[in-house]
């Protein structure tokens, strides 16, 4: 072979290689976003939904914050958004007024939300005991009460009222994902809305 035709022969089998390997490494991140895209969604539709059920489940609810992590205590008139949503689940049947005692309580841990691992936590009443629902979350972590119109309700908040709040994560979990600059997302939010179905409290 002349030198020309091996110049033109490492030329193609150049641009041969080269081509495969590109495909390979765009099969290998088209992969990588599907995993990560599936294992954000199986994360978030377990613990959404389980939110949304909750609340629609509801007979009344309180929106308001955790003093000390413990302590809950409600929003006053005025206040429109809170870092905790106290559910109740049952109504005494003489009077149809909810009974506090029983609740489900979840609340925005956001001690580690300037580095964006804030977390939704949920405790239930009868055992007392905190699990947590959601992590490396970040932004708008509260809770607030809207209307029909999507207006908050800043005095009178009833069981009618519709349940909003926005989960915005800066991470995937499974597999672990970086979300926004550089990542294989710009950003991953959703959005809650939810009001009681069986509203037969006060």
């Amino acid at each position: 072979m002349t030198l020309v035709e091996v110049m033109i022969t490492s030329a193609v089998m150049v641009f041969l290689i080269g081509g495969l390997m590109s495909a390979n490494f765009l099969g290998l991140r088209q992969e990588r976003l599907m995993e990560s895209k599936a294992g954000a969604s199986e994360t978030a539709r377990r613990s959404v939904n389980q939110l949304l059920y909750d609340i629609r489940s509801a007979k009344g609810y309180d929106i308001g914050t955790m003093a000390g992590g413990t302590n809950f205590i409600a929003i006053t008139n005025g206040t429109f958004q809170g870092t905790a949503l106290k559910l109740y689940c049952i109504a005494i049947s003489t009077n149809s007024v909810i009974d506090p005692s029983r609740y489900l309580l979840y609340y925005f841990d956001t001690s580690q939300a300037a580095s964006q691992n804030g977390t939704l936590w949920l405790i239930n009443s009868t055992n007392g005991a905190a699990r947590m629902m959601l992590s490396n979350l970040m932004s708008t972590l509260y809770f607030t009460s809207e209307n029909y119109r999507g207006n908050p309700q800043t005095n009178t908040r009833t069981y009618k009222g519709i349940i909003h709040t926005t989960l915005q994560f800066s991470q995937f979990q499974y597999p672990l994902t970086p979300v926004g600059t550089n990542g294989l997302f710009d950003y991953y939010r959703i959005e809650c809305r939810a009001t009681p179905h069986i509203p037969d409290g006060q």
